[in-house]
């Protein structure tokens, strides 16, 4: 499942080229009559598998997950029958677990996993069939900006918000707008790039109308974060999509917060102390904490922070003294999960989290 010698050298490359502004001091204009709306929209056509036109689909992939100094590695296997309707099984060592979604609402889960599956969701799943999910984030009223250039004998067109800062407001526009980098001769997705963070599309394989990437590379600060690898991608036999059914003992997941939901509304933000250990290796930046925000507004860590590793430390500590008005659908209170945004910058704190999920306010014009 891990990368070659030389697809590893070459993300590596990548990534610090894009970081670092190799390709973007050295970018073109996209191609003649190419918009960069139009791009994006021909990249959208045919990536990922979450399309209303995919046919129902079973893979298979393998995994590896690195945090700090710790590392997990595992398999995945999904069988889906349309956008909402899945079930997804990870196994890692002698541990077996799966979830699934009934409805855009409805997910369930295996009763007392010691998997957690909801991050699992976010940095395996997710990565590998939807990559394309914060496109949502960019509104027809959100200007964008396109850029081409040629990187490792790929000719590419990038799409990224024009005006980020002021489109995102209070929160980080690296987090919210990526730039999407896509092929020029097939409109597949080849990156998707932060100043912190560059995810690599490789080996393609189709699947009806769409191209499926089946190695994706993760590269967090200069170092990997995630392999995954589809290994089998097939259309679902209608004789096996059965298999999407819950079977056994299931306990509900947390609803997982979308774009275009009502706003998670904050309560108490308290400050999170910027650590020595910090301030020793000159950390900066956004951390991301997974939470699961309870039925009556608590907040509990769903999982390990993201971000450089004395920050992550810090901010993960600090959740539990969040409180947020309780989430409802259709009127009740529900668990819901997403993922907090901490911004260390030496600055004054001004109370406030950006939330993943939660697209920006229209920029004020």
């Amino acid at each position: 499942m891990h990368l070659s010698s030389k697809n590893r050298t070459v993300a590596a490359a990548v990534a610090a080229a894009l970081v670092f502004g190799i390709i973007s001091a050295g970018a073109t204009s996209m191609q003649a009559q190419t918009t960069p709306r139009s791009v994006l929209d021909k990249g959208l056509a045919i990536t990922g598998l979450t399309g209303k036109d995919v046919p129902a689909w079973h893979i298979k992939a393998n995994y590896k997950l690195s945090n700090g100094n710790s590392t997990e590695s595992g398999t995945l296997e999904e069988w889906s029958t349309g956008p909402y309707t899945w079930r997804r099984t990870y196994t890692e060592k002698k541990l077996s677990a799966s979830d699934w979604s009934l409805t855009r609402v409805q997910h369930v889960q295996t009763r007392e996993s010691k998997l957690n599956l909801t991050q699992l969701d976010q940095r395996v799943a997710t990565v590998l069939t939807n990559p394309l999910y914060q496109a949502d984030d960019l509104k027809p009223d959100i200007q964008l900006d396109g850029q081409g250039g040629t990187f490792s004998g790929l000719v590419l067109d990038c799409v990224i918000a024009a005006d980020s800062v002021r489109a995102a407001s209070k929160i980080d526009p690296n987090v919210l707008y990526p730039r999407f980098c896509f092929d020029v001769k097939d409109a597949t997705l080849r990156y998707i790039h932060t100043p912190i963070s560059l995810i690599s599309y490789t080996e393609f394989k189709p699947l009806g109308s769409r191209q499926v990437a089946t190695k994706v590379n993760v590269n967090m600060g200069g170092k990997t974060a995630a392999d995954l690898e589809i290994t089998l991608l097939e259309p679902l036999a209608t004789a096996d999509q059965a298999q999407v059914a819950p079977s056994g003992n299931t306990v509900p997941l947390p609803y997982a917060h979308q774009p275009g939901d009502a706003p998670l509304v904050p309560v108490r933000i308290t400050e999170c102390a910027y650590p020595m250990d910090a301030r020793d290796a000159q950390e900066h930046g956004v951390v991301v904490i997974p939470v699961v925000i309870r039925k009556d507004g608590s907040v509990k860590s769903n999982g390990p922070a993201m971000g450089p590793q004395h920050l992550a430390m810090a901010a993960g500590d600090c959740v539990g003294n969040y409180k947020f008005e309780p989430f409802k659908i259709d009127g009740e209170a529900v668990d819901v999960s997403d993922a907090l945004l901490y911004d260390f910058e030496n600055k004054a704190f001004d109370g406030k989290v950006g939330i993943a999920s939660e697209p920006p306010p229209t920029p004020v014009k």
